[in-house]
């Protein structure tokens, strides 16, 4: 019998391996894992707010055509605010690199992400790609203000996230006078959505590869 139950825990052990998530050690890894996360935070953000305001009518609102023509195009701008958040706290985790560095590790995340996000804007025509560029240059300018120290800092997190949960509330497709109410409940739904995030990255983030990758 111990023998095996000694089998069966090895066997275990070893599907566990198999289902462990590989480590994020190189840019195009890093860049591909930031857009995923940050697409999947921006659309069941959006759509639990939309949801949770619409109540029982929420079946019909996502149906409509005319209000579906105004959730794509604020899902997609919302996916690039969280993919700017992500992007930079990616960068600020690595360690013992100069601020000049980390820019430059932020901006070719943020590079690639743009490039998968022209493609699929191609075939959907939700973003022009002369509004993905400008993200992109606006996101290389908005590196160089950056104060990298507080994005790493676990008690700064809520903060280093703010323009993402800001941005949920600005873009839903809500009529304003309504917005001024959920800002709070909004703001803290969009951090708790970050923790699973922020601890995976900081989980499969091999930083001595990444950084040897981009010598």
């Amino acid at each position: 019998m111990n023998g095996l139950w000694t089998y069966f825990a090895a066997m275990a052990r070893a599907l566990a391996f198999w289902r462990r998530e590989p480590p994020l050690s190189d840019i195009d890894g890093l860049s591909a894992y930031c857009l995923a996360r940050a697409s999947y935070v921006a659309q069941t953000a959006l759509y639990g707010y939309l949801r949770t305001r619409a109540g029982l009518q929420h079946f019909n609102l996502f149906t409509d055509k005319k209000f579906t023509k105004l959730l794509k195009p604020a899902r997609s701008r919302l996916v690039l605010v969280c993919l700017d958040d992500l992007a930079v706290y990616a960068s600020a985790l690595l360690p013992e690199i100069d601020d000049r560095r980390r820019a430059t590790v932020a901006t070719h995340i943020f590079a690639r992400a743009i490039t998968a996000l022209e493609e699929q804007a191609d075939k959907e025509e939700v973003l022009s790609a002369q509004e993905l560029t400008a993200a992109q240059h606006a996101f290389e300018a908005h590196c160089t203000s950056v104060d990298w120290a507080v994005r790493a800092a676990p008690d700064m997190a809520m903060a280093a996230f703010r323009k993402s949960a800001d941005a949920l509330i600005e873009l839903a497709p809500i009529v304003d006078d309504l917005k001024r109410y959920d800002d709070t409940i909004v703001t803290n739904s969009m951090h708790f959505k970050w923790l699973g995030v922020r601890a995976e990255l900081r989980r499969r983030l091999d930083t001595d590869a990444l950084l040897a990758s981009l010598t």
